[in-house]
């Protein structure tokens, strides 16, 4: 069951609520969840306790919604990247490579997502499931792309782990730029041409 979380109703409320979120994300990816308690974000945040409790019932509410927003966030940058392609090939380059510089602009999101296998594995399970099924459904449209004989769901977690790893070849490296991620997203797709598509 998830933790509540509510929406801000007026700008003043939203722009605490921003700072609520903002000051987890820093202290989650820096300290961790286990040794950064609520009374760390409401001051990083310079807001009162009640404020906090108007927003967020725990500390897991707000992890929720911080691994939540990096879900949708992950999304958006391959919808928006994906736009108007009609191959599966060309969706799951640009995908790939969307999402490699969406983690070049937010490193703390690694952090905070791999932390929830031990925050609560259920928060974890969720989260890549979530986006399994998403993918699984995505693939299904191009039949006459995608091979046969291959279990969609293996398929959809031996992506993740491409993206999840290659992403990390990129982080690793010092000042990398986009002419990098193009790389090993080419290099990516080589495995793929052979392996996924017919």
């Amino acid at each position: 069951m998830k933790e509540k979380f509510r929406h801000a109703k007026t700008k003043v409320g939203e722009k605490s609520f921003n700072k609520i979120v903002k000051a987890g994300k820093i202290l989650f990816a820096k300290s961790g969840y286990h040794s950064t308690s609520i009374n760390d974000i409401i001051a990083k945040a310079n807001v009162a306790v009640g404020t906090y409790y108007i927003y967020f019932n725990s500390k897991l509410a707000l992890y929720h919604y911080l691994l939540d927003e990096y879900q949708e966030k992950i999304r958006e940058a391959a919808r928006e990247a994906t736009q108007g392609l009609t191959t599966r090939r060309e969706i799951e380059r640009e995908g790939l490579k969307a999402f490699i510089m969406y983690a070049m602009k937010e490193p703390l999101a690694y952090k905070v997502i791999w932390e929830s296998l031990f925050v609560n594995q259920d928060l974890f399970i969720d989260y890549y499931s979530r986006f399994s099924k998403s993918y699984i459904e995505n693939l299904k449209k191009f039949k006459t792309e995608v091979r046969e004989d291959i279990d969609l769901e293996t398929v959809s977690f031996i992506l993740m782990g491409i993206a999840n790893f290659v992403g990390l070849q990129i982080l690793f490296k010092d000042n990398p730029h986009e002419k990098d991620v193009d790389f090993v997203v080419n290099e990516s797709m080589k495995l793929l041409d052979r392996g996924l598509f017919k």
